[in-house]
């Protein structure tokens, strides 16, 4: 049963891989359709271990996408700065101010946490457009670089897809080596009970700070990715609804999971390309599917997967 299970992941990340160079060569335009799968995949899988597994409620997470893609796109586009080097200064930048408000934010519950988030959101957003003349304001940040890697310019959509997905890969690994680690199993104990877990000794706020920054470290990387992949940017990019589509995302696939977000993103960066017909309806259709989901299948997509392959695998090792 083991064998067969880890036969299943080694043949979607055989597709990952093989997608490009074959069937994804002849078309840039769904090549981009997964990479931005890949780059909402970092942030719903980093909203998973805040909220899934933390238990702290964020209605702002793209307020960190904003700040890493603005970071590296106005160094790089006004001053000059390599990609690289550009995206490493946003990931600093997000984890300082993520260490900063962590914990005033995170001692908030419930609501009040939901609102401070949301507020944070638009504190940003709002920075953004006040601040016209180093982010371009409402009218967006233009004339981005293609993101560059030692020399290497990967301006090809194929070049692009890979390093995204090997970011996504990276990402994905990381968050499973956390939720099995002490320090996860100890952010499943402040999930359950907090005041039991601090009764244990457990510095709490400590723990939810800390996971606070690496969320928006993801998130910051996952900004920076999408900002020199578009080559123009906007606050409409970066807004509350932004946020709404992660969550969406995560309770679509399956919240505290890891697995459950990447298919939810993986899912809501497809359907469009189905339904363009109703497009004009595109909020209703998400808001549809997820309370159906919500009220029927409260696992999420995962749970569905789970289900089928479980099946699958029952019957074929009998």
């Amino acid at each position: 049963m083991e064998k067969l299970r880890k036969a299943w992941w080694l043949i979607l990340i055989a597709f990952v891989a093989l997608y490009p160079v074959t069937i994804g060569g002849k078309s840039a335009y769904w090549s981009g359709v997964l990479i931005f799968a890949g780059i909402y995949i970092i942030l719903a899988v980093g909203l998973d271990l805040l909220m899934g597994y933390a238990g702290q409620i964020s209605v702002g997470h793209a307020a960190f996408f904003a700040i890493g893609a603005y970071t590296s796109a106005v160094l790089t586009a006004k001053y000059g700065f390599s990609p690289l080097l550009a995206m490493l200064i946003g990931v600093l930048l997000s984890g300082t101010l993520a260490w900063a408000i962590g914990r005033p934010v995170l001692a908030l519950k419930e609501y009040y946490l939901a609102m401070a988030t949301l507020a944070f959101n638009e504190i940003v957003i709002t920075l953004i457009i006040g601040f016209e003349w180093l982010t371009g304001g409402a009218s967006g940040l233009r004339d981005i670089p293609s993101f560059s890697l030692f020399g290497l310019v990967l301006n090809s959509h194929v070049h692009y897809y890979y390093f995204v997905w090997a970011i996504v890969l990276l990402v994905i690994a990381s968050a499973v080596a956390v939720i099995h680690s002490p320090f996860g199993r100890t952010l499943v104990a402040i999930h359950s009970d907090e005041v039991a877990a601090r009764a244990f000794g457990v510095n709490c706020a400590g723990y939810k700070t800390r996971i606070f920054v690496l969320v928006n470290v993801y998130a910051s990387i996952a900004g920076s990715l999408f900002a020199h992949y578009m080559g123009f940017i906007a606050p409409d990019d970066f807004g509350v609804l932004s946020s709404i589509n992660i969550l969406v995302m995560l309770f679509l696939g399956g919240i505290g999971t890891i697995y459950g977000p990447i298919l939810g993103a993986i899912f809501l960066k497809l359907l469009p390309e189905v339904t363009y017909l109703v497009q004009d309806y595109e909020l209703l259709l998400n808001g549809v599917i997820l309370i159906v989901v919500l009220v029927f299948m409260p696992k999420g997509l995962y749970g569905i997967f789970t289900m089928v392959r479980d099946r699958i695998f029952a019957g074929v090792s009998k």
